[in-house]
């Protein structure tokens, strides 16, 4: 079934309705099949080493949006591929997903004491737990797409490639890295915090939305507008991170807030007004990449668009 995103429900995580009209519990069905398919992927916390493993399962299980791997799944879904055909492509992104989360949360990164509603990982297993799961998730996500025989092997390579240029040193590791450079003074200004995003971010929403495209197997003209969509979604999206930092609680968005209080971040720079500004040209930007592909372009610009909107006007205030 083909779904949409309606937006955020009042428990903070994603909404999903499906296209036609179908029955509204479609959208609960769909992150379930993703969360169960994620326990199935990953050791059982029973599985020596008891503690890594349960580690591992404590951030990937621990609930969140999903919004990445619904973007894998959204996207192969509308190009003419199945839900499982995509599945374990959408958990593998989730997976890196998950690690870079217990990386940024670490004292010597952004120090964070609360992710998804729950204790940030090193603080229930230590850093020394905490940094080799995440290593385990990443390796894991690689693991996962070599493994998926629904999927020829060309389309496995090409995943494998994305993700490791996702995550690398042009990816979101380049990005954390420019966000500590940041916080010490250095390439603070627009054009340095625009690239931070698109590392740190961006690269990510590219690989989500870029996955879904490879494994329904559509040509370079999709490809290559998928990404521009990626690019400028996923620049929208950190961007009403940071208003969510802001201006959103704890009990809200289920993490710290205030913690860009002391570093420089372009909504500081442009205030609530005009960082929703620039978050609109960043939506209609992803819109357009997708104009000369039809149908399925217009559901995808259309998904951006509810998203962003519904964030905003949850919890900015103007």
């Amino acid at each position: 079934m083909s779904m949409s995103i309606e937006g955020l429900g009042p428990d903070g995580r994603l909404r999903l309705t499906p296209r036609d009209g179908g029955q509204r519990d479609a959208g609960r069905r769909w992150r379930r099949r993703i969360n169960e398919r994620l326990s199935e992927l990953i050791p059982d916390e029973r599985t020596d080493p008891r503690p890594l493993h349960k580690s591992m399962r404590y951030s990937l299980l621990a609930g969140g949006k999903r919004i990445r791997p619904v973007l894998t799944i959204q996207v192969a879904t509308d190009l003419g591929a199945t839900e499982e055909a995509a599945l374990d492509a959408a958990c593998a992104v989730e997976m890196v997903h998950a690690a870079s989360l217990i990386l940024d949360d670490l004292p010597s990164m952004d120090d964070a004491s609360l992710r998804r509603g729950k204790a940030a990982n090193h603080l229930v297993f230590g850093e020394d737990t905490a940094i080799l799961a995440a290593t385990a998730l990443l390796n894991r996500a690689f693991g996962v797409i070599a493994e998926c025989d629904l999927l020829p092997a060309q389309t496995r390579l090409d995943l494998t490639r994305l993700l490791s240029d996702s995550v690398g040193s042009n990816g979101i590791i380049a990005g954390q890295f420019c966000d500590l450079q940041i916080r010490h003074g250095h390439g603070d200004d627009v054009a340095g915090l625009t690239e931070m995003y698109g590392q740190k971010t961006g690269a990510l929403f590219v690989a989500a939305l870029e996955a879904g495209a490879r494994v329904a197997g559509v040509d370079d003209d999709w490809i290559k507008a998928v990404r521009e969509y990626g690019v400028n979604l996923g620049l929208a999206f950190q961007l009403l991170d940071d208003l969510l930092d802001t201006f959103g609680s704890q009990e809200e968005i289920g993490k710290d807030t205030g913690q860009d209080d002391e570093k420089s971040t372009l909504a500081s720079r442009l205030g609530a007004h005009g960082t929703r500004q620039v978050v609109d040209r960043y939506v209609e930007s992803a819109a357009s990449a997708l104009e000369p592909l039809g149908r399925s372009g217009h559901q995808l610009a259309n998904l951006a668009r509810a998203y962003t909107q519904t964030t905003m006007d949850r919890f900015v205030a103007f």
